[in-house]
C-alpha cells in the first residue's frame, strides 16, 4: 500500500457519520476510497445507494488534510490502520456480515493471525463470583494457547482481558470508541497494558467518543475475529448476547457459564444454554473442542541476540525492549520512562543501522541485523 492510497483510506475512515454499510456498498461499485474522493455529485448519485445528505457528506469533506494530520498523530501513537486491500485484514472477519472496511491497531498485530481465539463476554456490572470465573478461565485459555478476544468494558471484559495477560498468550481489546480514547476512564491502566502485551482493534476513527450505536456494531467484531463465544454472566438484554447472536450467525460455537438462578445477571447466560448454548464448568469444557494448540506467546518470534552491527548502551537498552514484543513508541515509553523525543531519536539510529524497520509507528525487529 502505498502512502497516498493510505491517506484515502485514513479520509473515508474519517467520515464517521457515513455508515460503514454504505462504506461497503461505495467501494462495491466504485472499487476503491481514492475513486470515492474523486466522484462528483452525479456519479455518487448514479451509484443508488446514497441520500443527497450522503451525498453532501463525502463531497463536503474532500479535503486530506485531517487523514494527513491523523497519520502523523498514529505514527506517534504506533497505530496502523488496515484496510480490506492489506494482506494484515484477518480472514476470519473477511467472513462476516457487514466486515469493516478497515479498522485501526495498536500492538502485537500478530495476534489478528492466532491458531486460535475466543471471545469471552459478560455483564459490565458483574457478580465477584463471574468475574473471577472470568479471570481464571481467561488465564487457562491463554497458558492453552488461545487469544482471548474482549471488549475491554468493565466487568467481565476487564477481568477476562486481566486474565488471558497473566499466562503466557495474550488478549485482543475490541473498542466502542476510537483507538486514541480509552473508555471507561477508570480501565486507563489495563488499556496501556493490552497496547503493551497485546492488541487493541477499532472500526471507529482515532477519537470518536463512546456513543451508544457503537458497542452493538463493535459485537459483531468481537465474535467475527473469535473461533467461539462464551458468556460467562449476562442480564436478559445483554451486550453479550448480542456477540452470542452474531456468533451463531456466524457459524460459531457458543458457550455458557451456568450461574445462579436468583440472580438478574444470570438470566441472559442461564437462556442460552437452554437454547442449546454449551455447558462451561471448567476450562476444559471449552478446549477439548479446539484440540491441540501451539500457545500464542506474547513476544513475536525473533532472534534473541543481538544485531551484527555496533550499538551505543542506549541503543542496545532500547532493543532489549523491541525483544520482549514492546514494538510501538508509547509502549516504549511506558516502559522505559524515556522521554518520547529519546525513543524517537534512538529509534532512527537503529532504523540507521538496519536493525529496525518503522511503518506507520510499528516496529519491525530486521532478521539477520
Amino acid at each position: 500500500m502505498t502512502e497516498h492510497t493510505h491517506l484515502y483510506d485514513l479520509w473515508l475512515a474519517s467520515i464517521t457519520d457515513l455508515s460503514n454499510k454504505k462504506k461497503n456498498s461505495l467501494l462495491a461499485v466504485l472499487a476503491s476510497p481514492e475513486r470515492i474522493y474523486h466522484a462528483d455529485a452525479a456519479e455518487l448519485r448514479a451509484t443508488g445507494m446514497l441520500r443527497a445528505k450522503d451525498i453532501e457528506k463525502i463531497t463536503g469533506r474532500r479535503d486530506l488534510a485531517p487523514a494527513e494530520k491523523a497519520r502523523t498523530l498514529m505514527m506517534r501513537r504506533g497505530i496502523v490502520y488496515i484496510s480490506r486491500e492489506d494482506p494484515r485484514y484477518p480472514e476470519r472477519l473477511r467472513q462476516i456480515y457487514d466486515p469493516p472496511v478497515g479498522f485501526f491497531a495498536m500492538g502485537n498485530e500478530a495476534f489478528l493471525t492466532s491458531e486460535a481465539t475466543l471471545a469471552m463476554v459478560g455483564s459490565r456490572n458483574a457478580t465477584p463470583g463471574a468475574e473471577r470465573t472470568a479471570r481464571d478461565f481467561a488465564h487457562a485459555f491463554s497458558e492453552a494457547g488461545i487469544t482471548v478476544v474482549s471488549g475491554l468494558a468493565d466487568g467481565i471484559d476487564a477481568a477476562s482481558a486481566e486474565g488471558a495477560l497473566s499466562g503466557i498468550g495474550s488478549t485482543i481489546a475490541v473498542l466502542g470508541t476510537g483507538i486514541d480514547r480509552c473508555y471507561p476512564a477508570s480501565n486507563r491502566a489495563l488499556y496501556d497494558r493490552v497496547a503493551a502485551e497485546g492488541l487493541l482493534v477499532s472500526e471507529y476513527f482515532l477519537d470518536e467518543p463512546p456513543l451508544k450505536g457503537h458497542f452493538p456494531q463493535r459485537n459483531r467484531i468481537i465474535s467475527g475475529l473469535s473461533d467461539g463465544i462464551l458468556v460467562v454472566e449476562a442480564r436478559e438484554k445483554s451486550g453479550a448476547l448480542i456477540t452470542a447472536s452474531h456468533g451463531l450467525e456466524q457459524g460459531k460455537n457458543v458457550y455458557a457459564v451456568p450461574q445462579d438462578i436468583h440472580r438478574r445477571q444470570s438470566v441472559g447466560g442461564n437462556q442460552l444454554l437452554k437454547d442449546g448454548a454449551k455447558v462451561v464448568t471448567e476450562p476444559g469444557d471449552v478446549l477439548e473442542d479446539y484440540g491441540p494448540l501451539q500457545p500464542a506467546v506474547k513476544t513475536p518470534s525473533v532472534d534473541a541476540e543481538a544485531p551484527a552491527v555496533t550499538l551505543s548502551a542506549e541503543e542496545a537498552a532500547l532493543y532489549h525492549w523491541l525483544q520482549k514484543g514492546i514494538l510501538t513508541v508509547d509502549a516504549l515509553v511506558q516502559v522505559s520512562g524515556e522521554p518520547i523525543q529519546q525513543i524517537n531519536a534512538l529509534l532512527m539510529m537503529l532504523e540507521l543501522k538496519g536493525a529496525v524497520a518503522v511503518d506507520y509507528g510499528q516496529i519491525t525487529l530486521l532478521a539477520g541485523s
